[in-house]
């Protein structure tokens, strides 16, 4: 891969993001409101990126940032004993040997705690030597209450953090996949951390729906009212403007020397469609395809982009082969309207009583799969990749006129008559196949958190 560009995680020209209110979200740019932060937006919108921008802050500042990803398999309690005794390294070069002892006591007792944390039974059948044998494993209750062992670590950092008038960030990725006991874990100490008072602030990063399912969790499982997304700072990383994201293609090549035509840099940036991360997959792949020095044309932004909707496409397969029926059907009508996309309005009129709930879910789930995006109204759905969207007209083409839709673009087919010969039109199973359709400013600015 070419390093003019940077690498996903260190671009060669960062943009710095603004909320609707044209604020910095970045927290290297702009302090947290509260104790809690949430990034959120949909795949490939720079969540991560917004962490890696919060720990180079920390650590250029000597503050103390631990970070894990949420998984569906182990609890984030286990993830953050084991990630804060990995540090412990550095936490004694900041503190002292004689200052940790609280927190490595604390360590002991939790890692003691998840041993312990499972119940199991077994019983066998027949007769030696053949038995037949049965195990059940589970989940043993928690004396404390679920959150209680990330309270406990947060206050022994918080503790040492204070001595220094330093502040401490807990750091999440990934909450898509965090489970509800996770997400309701993280709930109780956004509001522990609150009620302390400390300079102590969890960030977290995760999908559309991250704030939904904290607030669920949060009135499901831990007793905390729904008022659970007032206490989080909600960053959002949306869809980046054609100007926003333009300086990310132009800036590297002038540096690099690499000329460009300005229409060739405009046709990525529609085939992006606001995506940073799908910018640079089709940048870095215009890199390939115009083996500098000779640049990059408007010839060679159409190829880099066929390219890469070639190689998506057993993503795009994937994604399908994940989606319920009523989903794929949404999905079909969407791709089929192009970018100007679909009224959900009409779409759930259209589904009836008892129907339309259906339609919303899938909507629901495709956005929160970053499948679909919504307009900045909410009343109008579109393909978030126009590579999808492409694959998905492909793929429907044949079938769009019995589904009732039409491409866009594509003529009404003349009404004739059915032979009388034929089986009925609209009899089960059968249907009457008429003409095919076819298819700001940039920098690291740090800034101080009051402790």
């Amino acid at each position: 891969m070419s390093q003019v560009f940077g690498t996903p995680r260190r671009p060669a020209y960062a943009v710095t993001r603004t909320d609707q209110l044209g604020r910095p979200i970045s927290l290297d740019r702009r302090a947290p409101e509260g104790n809690s932060v949430l990034f959120t937006g949909g795949p490939g919108m720079g969540k991560s990126l917004e962490l890696d921008r919060a720990q180079e802050l920390a650590r250029q500042n000597g503050w103390t940032a631990i970070r894990v990803d949420a998984s569906p398999r182990e609890p984030l309690e286990n993830r953050f004993v084991r990630a804060v005794s990995e540090d412990l390294g550095g936490l004694r070069k900041r503190h002292g040997y004689f200052a940790l002892r609280k927190l490595k006591k604390t360590l002991r007792d939790l890692t003691q705690s998840s041993r312990n944390q499972q119940n199991g039974a077994e019983l066998r059948f027949g007769v030696m030597p053949v038995q037949a044998v049965v195990k059940k494993q589970w989940d043993a209750p928690g004396k404390d209450g679920i959150g209680s062992t990330l309270n406990q670590l947060a206050d022994n950092l918080g503790e040492l953090a204070a001595k220094k008038r330093q502040p401490v960030m807990l750091m999440v990725d990934n909450l898509d996949v965090a489970s509800e006991r996770d997400l309701a874990a993280l709930t109780e100490l956004s509001a522990h951390l609150e009620r302390q008072g400390r300079p102590v602030y969890l960030v977290g990063a995760g999908g559309e729906l991250a704030a939904t399912r904290l607030m669920a969790a949060s009135g499901g499982m831990s007793g905390i009212a729904t008022g659970v997304t007032a206490r989080f700072d909600v960053r959002e990383c949306g869809p980046l403007s054609a100007d926003e994201l333009r300086p990310t293609v132009t800036e590297p090549l002038r540096q690099a020397g690499i000329p460009y035509q300005p229409e060739a840099v405009e046709s990525l940036l529609k085939s992006a469609n606001g995506n940073p991360s799908r910018l640079r997959d089709l940048s870095e792949t215009a890199l390939q395809v115009a083996r500098p020095p000779y640049g990059i044309t408007a010839d060679v932004a159409k190829q880099a982009t066929a390219q890469v909707n070639a190689r998506a496409r057993v993503f795009y397969q994937a994604a399908w082969n994940n989606c319920s029926a009523a989903e794929k059907d949404l999905l079909a009508k969407v791709a089929v309207r192009g970018p100007r996309g679909l009224a959900m309005a009409s779409e759930t009129q259209a589904a009836g009583p008892g129907k339309w709930q259906e339609v919303d879910a899938a909507r629901q789930g495709l956005v929160a799969r970053g499948m679909l995006r919504e307009s900045p109204s909410g009343q109008r759905v579109s393909l978030a990749d126009p590579g999808l969207e492409e694959w998905v007209q492909t793929r429907v083409g044949q079938s769009a006129a019995h589904a009732g839709v039409a491409l866009p673009g594509t003529p009404a087919p003349a009404i004739t008559q059915p032979d009388p010969r034929s089986p009925a039109v609209g009899a089960a199973g059968n249907h009457h196949r008429g003409p095919n359709t076819t298819t700001r400013q940039v920098g690291n600015t740090a800034f101080t958190i009051n402790s």
